[in-house]
């Protein structure tokens, strides 16, 4: 590779973000009179590292998608949350507006981790971890394997875990399975879960951390040794954001 495709290579990404940054910033005074906006601003803007959002897209998902998990017997108030892939902490807002006990957010990016913790620093029970995993796209530099990672809490901690979109930059189905167990093992009995994937078919199986694709017999063989599994939705096209969503059971044996 030449010296001018690696800079290339380095100056996409950037003008990317620039342009994602210039888009937040556009939002919040399009939506400057729009009181859940004005709420969450301070989590939703400034944040440099992980996948940057547009606030008012952001806000309404996350209560939606908080709408969903509690409807479904997930979570409800009073519950101990853990966030694996949590990024910025979007899926945070509908959450706590819930009246959820405590939110903790894991996720392998450092910036993401030291965002999460100044911006929800007034928001009471909220705080970020870092697991320090390699990862291609969000971690190259980390410093223990993926397929051995332990998430730093003790057992049974937790009522309920989302992982939205993380599976699917995981590369390995081995890594995919150890994140599965670690869940289980840091939830309490009965607990439950909620994790999305891309699942072969109807993909073809892919090994980038940039969209990772699992057989769907495998992902079940990995979630069904720890959980049982209540229901699945979507994940029945190629389209990019279609991932096949499961609602899982941690048994109370």
């Amino acid at each position: 590779m030449s010296q001018l495709d690696r800079r290339h290579r380095r100056a996409l990404p950037a003008a990317r973000r620039l342009a994602k940054l210039a888009l937040v910033r556009w939002d919040l005074l399009r939506h400057r009179n729009d009181p859940s906006v004005r709420r969450w601003k301070g989590v939703l803007a400034g944040a440099s590292a992980g996948h940057i959002v547009v606030p008012s897209r952001a806000v309404a998902s996350s209560r939606e998608e908080a709408g969903d998990f509690a409807a479904h017997g997930l979570v409800k108030a009073g519950h101990r949350v853990l966030d694996v892939g949590a990024g910025n902490g979007r899926q945070a807002i509908g959450l706590l507006e819930m009246g959820v006990a405590e939110y903790v957010g894991l996720d392998v990016v450092p910036g993401s981790v030291e965002w999460g913790n100044r911006a929800f620093a007034g928001e009471g029970k909220v705080h970020f971890d870092l697991l320090d995993v390699t990862n291609a796209m969000y971690n190259p530099k980390g410093t223990q394997p993926p397929e051995q990672a332990v998430f730093p809490y003790p057992d049974a901690s937790f009522d309920f875990s989302v992982a939205g979109s993380l599976y699917t930059h995981l590369e390995r189905m081995e890594v995919a399975a150890r994140y599965v167990a670690e869940t289980a093992r840091v939830l309490k009995p009965g607990g439950a879960a909620y994790m999305s994937f891309f699942a072969s078919p109807p993909n073809a199986v892919n090994s980038g951390a940039v969209r990772s694709v699992f057989p769907r017999e495998e992902i079940l063989a990995a979630i069904e040794e720890h959980f049982v599994v209540e229901r699945t939705a979507n994940g029945t096209t190629t389209d990019f954001h279609d991932q096949w969503r499961l609602y899982l059971r941690k048994p109370a044996g």
